[in-house]
């Protein structure tokens, strides 16, 4: 009765994996032509499905059974998770164009289709003929109908009359490793090779075999929303002291350079004091953050302002309107304030509380840096910085997590904008693939030192050497040194090229 069954030669089924070159794809196929699995139960596996220790299938639904993989299944499925974008989806097989989504049973049986046709296979392949094609051929190495029951998970008398099975014995979660060890047809030689370098896959055991997500859920603080004001990483007790200093009405700069997190945290600051608190961007030119002061405090300020009054009288008119308790004032790039507006600014800081921040304290404004309590922003922890890097990161497919983790550290010094900008420069993509990763670039990963002194000093050594030699007559002496001081120039000229 298996003769009636439609399935596929040994001839056309090696051309159907000879044509296949996508991971995924070849996974599947393979998948199929050594368990027998029905394509309901292939697009309804999770990742925890696989266990990587025992190298066994757990499949699901209303024929639930555990099916041991033989050598070929668990090397593909193994290159398979290497490959499987980091997604928040626990499903086994996934998208990998545009966005990512469980594989559907539509998708599954096209792409069986599309292989079958570049193999030159006339039937019409799907998936139950590569079913078919598993299942013959585990009758054919004479095994017993139990056990070729459990392994296809057939209980009801139509399919057991179909595949030559006489016995209603429900299926069990039992692994018939050497019935499903034969069917593996490649060549000896590859399957010796196979099991001397085995592929082992991407994700661990213990976070796949014993219950864990299929793919990494982090535990992040917040809406999963990219550079959100709500959030912050590695500040917490930073913030603290602002708060605590802000309370005692003290005001407060925050200095360090730029991409370090100072406007960020000024608009973290500012989100969480709501309406107590009024965020400006820039102290320059004078009168638009006098104008947005005003709009905060009285917004019919114009009819009872002169149009054209001066600076001094806004200022003056601000310390009059603004009240018991008046906002904290919060001002970014502090440091680009005019000398011509040092006074206004004192005079502000004499009614107001302010927060600021300021790549540096420029010595011509210290009559400013005297008022403020100072703290100087330093670059983000490793662990803050793996934080940031998987709360931005958790909307984007991502072939190699790892991989990104690693080149971001690596190239953005612990500077948060850094992270920021580099996320930005792979966030358009469907997939972010290794190819991706490799082309991610920043200069604050780029750290450039100035040898000149030292190039110098070996110079002016190299010039009394040769004196040397030239006092006691050593010519070989002195030319060697003369060449050193040549090589030394050149260095010297090549390292001011490179800075």
């Amino acid at each position: 009765m298996t003769d009636e069954l439609e399935r596929l030669s040994v001839n056309e089924t090696n051309a159907l994996l000879k044509t296949i070159d996508d991971i995924r794809d070849r996974a599947i196929v393979i998948l199929f032509l050594n368990t027998g699995i029905f394509i309901t139960e292939l697009t309804s596996l999770k990742f925890d499905a696989v266990n990587w220790n025992k190298k066994t299938l757990s499949i699901p639904g209303t024929r639930k059974r555990v099916i041991h993989l033989n050598d070929q299944a668990f090397e593909a499925l193994a290159k398979w998770s290497k490959e499987r974008p980091d997604k928040r989806t626990s499903a086994l097989f996934v998208t990998t164009k545009g966005d990512i989504k469980n594989l559907s049973i539509r998708s599954v049986d096209h792409l069986i289709r599309k292989y079958a046709d570049q193999a030159g296979i006339k039937k019409r392949v799907n998936s139950q003929i590569l079913r078919n094609t598993f299942a013959v051929r585990l009758f054919s190495e004479e095994t017993s109908i139990d056990k070729a029951s459990a392994i296809l998970g057939i209980s009801d008398p139509e399919s057991i009359n179909r595949y030559i099975l006489a016995s209603k014995r429900p299926a069990e979660a039992v692994s018939h490793a050497k019935e499903i060890e034969r069917v593996d047809r490649r060549h000896p030689i590859v399957k010796t090779i196979s099991k001397m370098f085995p592929v082992k896959p991407k994700f661990t055991p213990r976070s796949f075999s014993e219950g864990g997500p299929a793919s990494p859920v982090y535990n992040v603080k917040g809406p999963i929303v990219p550079s959100s004001e709500d959030v912050v990483f590695g500040r917490e007790g930073l913030i603290d002291d602002i708060r605590s200093n802000l309370t005692k009405n003290q005001s407060v700069l925050l200095t360090g350079p730029i991409g370090i997190g100072k406007t960020h945290l000024l608009k973290y600051i500012s989100t969480s004091l709501r309406q107590q608190a009024l965020y400006i961007p820039s102290p320059s030119p004078l009168k638009n953050m006098l104008t947005q002061i005003l709009d905060k405090l009285d917004v019919k300020w114009h009819d009872k302002l002169q149009a054209r009054a001066s600076t001094r009288g806004i200022v003056d008119y601000i310390v009059k309107i603004k009240g018991s308790k008046p906002p904290v004032l919060i001002i970014d790039n502090l440091g680009g304030l005019k000398i011509s507006d040092v006074d206004a600014l004192l005079n502000l800081l004499g009614n107001f509380t302010i927060l600021a921040a300021a790549d540096e304290t420029k010595p011509k404004l210290k009559q400013i840096w005297w008022k403020f309590k100072q703290f100087e922003l330093a670059s983000l922890g490793e662990k803050p910085a793996r934080e940031l890097i998987k709360y931005l990161t958790q909307n984007l497919s991502i072939s190699d997590y790892e991989m990104l983790e690693t080149r971001l550290l690596t190239l953005s010094n612990g500077l948060p904008l850094a992270i920021v900008d580099m996320v930005n420069q792979i966030s358009h993509q469907p997939v972010v693939t290794k190819d991706t990763i490799r082309e991610v670039y920043h200069e604050a990963g780029v750290h450039y030192r100035d040898w000149t002194n030292v190039i110098l000093f070996i110079y002016w050594i190299a010039v009394l050497f040769r004196f040397v030699a030239l006092g006691t007559r050593s010519y070989e002496s002195y030319f060697l040194a003369g060449f050193g001081v040549t090589l030394l120039m050149i260095l010297r000229n090549v390292a001011s090229l490179l800075r």
